[in-house]
C-alpha cells in the first residue's frame, strides 16, 4: 500500500469538515449550523467554507421558519 501525501490527507479532512458541518446545518440550521460555520471561519485554512456554511445555515433557517409560519407549525398563544 502506498501512504497518501500529506497533502491529499489535508484534503480529505477539509471536505470531511465542510460535509459534516454541511449536514448538521441542514438538520438543525440556526444554532447547531451558524455554530459549526464559526468554528470553521477560525481555522485559517477553512475560512471560505466557513462562510458557506453560515450563509448556507442562515438561508436554510429563515426558510424554515417561514415554511413553518406558513403552515402553522409554530406554537401559538
Amino acid at each position: 500500500m502506498e501512504a497518501k501525501p500529506e497533502k491529499d490527507k489535508i484534503a480529505v479532512d477539509k471536505n470531511r469538515w465542510f460535509y459534516g458541518a454541511l449536514a448538521i446545518a441542514i438538520l438543525n440550521p440556526i444554532f447547531a449550523g451558524l455554530i459549526m460555520g464559526m468554528l470553521l471561519m477560525r481555522e485559517p485554512e477553512m475560512r471560505r467554507e466557513g462562510m458557506i456554511v453560515m450563509t448556507f445555515s442562515l438561508i436554510w433557517g429563515a426558510i424554515a421558519l417561514m415554511l413553518a409560519a406558513k403552515y402553522g407549525l409554530l406554537m401559538k398563544q
